[in-house]
């Protein structure tokens, strides 16, 4: 009997040893996505591509004047 309830307590303790690790992995994988550092290098991407697209298009422009 002692040898059965060790078993159920080993597969009880790896359970618990599971659960806390997946919410931590969670809770990390969370804390990432909230970073506020990478908002502010995102927004200096899309302003960097907006120009880059403003700039492509007076381009075309430009050269659309310039066949005709």
């Amino acid at each position: 009997m002692a040898k059965r309830r060790s078993a159920r307590k080993g597969v009880l303790d790896w359970w618990q040893t599971v659960l806390d690790e997946t919410k931590d992995l969670v809770d990390d994988s969370l804390d990432r996505l909230r970073d506020d550092d990478d908002d502010g290098e995102l927004s200096d991407d899309i302003a960097d591509l907006k120009k880059a697209v403003a700039d492509l298009n007076a381009k075309l422009d430009r050269l659309a004047a310039e066949r005709k």
